[in-house]
């Protein structure tokens, strides 16, 4: 099924095309849009796709969201043109979350490859449920560099 919203954007409105999915198959090659797969009745994940591949909506919106059968956030991906990218020097890539949805892990890319964030946070820390680190993974274009930081 498809739809159309309109939603506000400043003084204007801006058309999106929504298409309700149950396989990855009935995505539109090409797609422009966002993309929302339904399993055992309720949504597992919503995609915002350019011209086929994973883009973020706006800056600080996800292009991808994976949602637990709860309805709460498992986790979220920021993608450029099909890549996962940080979308500014505070924000990383890829955030998951635990049930209760505290901060499981960070990891931070740019154009598609694990590095180092510019504020020099490492490319990937995981913490346990109580809020301490467990670890931390430093990257550099992709390669890991060092040993882990385990806590």
């Amino acid at each position: 099924m498809e739809l159309i919203d309109l939603v506000p954007s400043s003084l204007s409105f801006r058309v999106i095309t929504t298409v309700d999915v149950e396989d990855e198959s009935e995505i539109p090659v090409g797609f422009t849009g966002r993309v929302r797969r339904h399993s055992n009745g309720s949504i597992s994940y919503v995609g915002w796709y350019r011209e086929g591949q994973l883009h973020n909506p706006g800056r600080h919106h996800p292009a991808y969201r994976r949602f637990r059968p709860d309805g709460k956030l498992k986790y979220e991906l920021f993608y450029t043109h099909g890549l996962l990218h940080d979308p500014g020097a505070n924000t990383p890539a890829a955030r998951g979350y635990f049930a209760d949805g505290k901060v499981h892990y960070e990891e931070r890319y740019w154009a598609g490859k694990r590095q180092d964030g510019r504020d020099g946070s490492p490319a990937i820390r995981k913490w346990r449920n109580d809020g301490s680190v467990r670890h931390e993974l430093r990257y550099h274009d992709g390669r890991r560099l060092g040993n882990p930081v385990q806590r």
